[in-house]
């Protein structure tokens, strides 16, 4: 029933978009749900209003104004020394974009486009573990994994989709043992400089990771060594540890200026007075210390389930040991400004980790727990899929349909 429901996506696309978004999802495996999605996606970008100052894309949409697109080679590699460009990935589709237009609609539309295939292969894969089964507690899991995935995250589309495509290398090359997603995950420093860290890592990951797991479980030091980070994690105070090294090196170039210009004391002192000043940032602090007891409770239960597990259970406790490492580079990375953006990563890998679990044990305990992750994310949930994009979104996609959202935004200029 739900394949023939989904179905009515694709028609209903052209007619109310979200509609057919919401019902392409009843059956994502499909190639015209693929269709719907990638394309809703281009529509979110395009039908962003740029109305909000204070919004990412406001500030895109000025940088894209005024872009000037006759640069040379040479003078990219300029500015890139200088310390004025860090992310080819901006630069590549503000190029691309403006030979044919200056709209910047048009240049979020692609944003939108690149975005939109990899927070779909991203759901694909909660789907392929989740299995066949489906209830109130996979779809909790559901909504909490699509917040982190989010179409709104086209916003700031340049670490949200290098936050995806991190995600989905890592897991085919770490979890899945699949050579080819080193790729992916090399290239994403190009959509963000803040990748550079861990590109290594998880390189190096990959070499030792044996070290951390058997069939019969995970091994007591990465354990230990996960609870010990996200103790420091509660103490550690912004930019508690220093990266300017990486300034040195001529090969990072603006990239690794921005990082050395983030980690000081004054850039320290800016990042808290903003959480004090700021009420938001106040109400979302609180809120993650309740979303890392979640996620420090989730790690016990799981410990426990996998010591109960019966015979080979390589494959879960191979995903489990990269979890605990991931967040434990997690912990650290939060003392950063911004570094607090690969716990969302890392929550990925978590709420996919759960579902995989949840596929062959849903005893009650499980239920609870998953129950636990509403309060815990709600103000995630809240803000990414409805206050941001009602701040962000023209009015019209809302009730318009694909064509009335075209037409309205064609000629639109900053």
């Amino acid at each position: 029933m739900y394949k023939k429901i989904a179905g009515l996506g694709f028609p209903l696309f052209f007619i109310l978009p979200i509609a057919g978004f919401i019902t392409a999802l009843l059956d994502i495996r499909s190639k015209s749900s693929a269709f719907v999605y990638v394309g809703f996606a281009m529509l979110f970008g395009y039908a962003i209003s740029f109305s909000d100052p204070s919004a990412d894309s406001y500030r895109y949409a000025q940088s894209f104004s005024r872009f000037d697109n006759t640069l040379d080679s040479d003078a990219i590699i300029a500015l890139y020394q200088n310390g004025e460009l860090r992310d080819l990935y901006r630069l590549l589709l503000f190029y691309i974009t403006s030979i044919f237009t200056t709209n910047p609609k048009i240049m979020y539309a692609f944003a939108g486009l690149v975005y939109g295939i990899f927070s779909y292969l991203s759901l694909r894969i909660f789907v392929n573990e989740r299995g066949k089964y489906w209830d109130v507690f996979t779809f909790i899991l559901a909504l909490v994994f699509y917040t982190y995935i989010s179409l709104s995250n086209i916003n700031g589309f340049r670490f949200w989709t290098g936050a995806l495509i991190f995600f989905y290398a890592t897991y085919n090359y770490i979890i899945k043992k699949r050579t080819v997603g080193i790729l992916g995950i090399l290239v994403t420093p190009l959509f963000h400089y803040g990748f550079i860290l861990i590109v290594p890592i998880m390189i190096l990951y990959r070499f030792i990771h044996p070290l951390f797991y058997n069939k019969k479980g995970v091994m007591p030091v990465l354990f230990y060594i996960f609870i010990a980070t996200f103790a420091a994690s509660w103490f550690l105070s912004t930019n508690s540890i220093n990266i300017g090294f990486l300034a040195d090196s001529d090969s990072l170039g603006a990239a690794g200026s921005r990082m050395n210009s983030l980690n000081t004391q004054d850039m320290a002192n800016l990042v808290e007075n903003r959480r004090d000043n700021s009420l938001f940032l106040g109400v979302q602090k609180y809120f993650d210390y309740g979303i890392k007891i979640f996620v420090f409770i989730s790690i016990l239960f799981l410990h426990k389930l996998l010591k109960r597990m019966k015979g080979d259970k390589t494959e879960y406790t191979s995903f489990f040991a990269f979890v605990l490492f991931f967040y434990s580079f997690a912990f650290i990375a939060t003392s950063f400004p911004s570094g607090a953006r690969f716990m969302n990563i890392a929550h990925l890998f978590l709420l996919v980790f759960l579902v995989k679990n949840y596929a062959i044990y849903r005893a009650r305990r499980m239920k609870n727990l998953i129950m636990l992750a509403l309060p815990a994310f709600s103000f995630s949930i809240a803000f990414t899929n409805f206050m941001l994009p009602s701040l962000i979104l023209t009015p019209t996609f809302w009730y318009g349909n694909f064509f009335w959202t075209i037409l309205e935004g064609w000629g639109f200029r900053t």
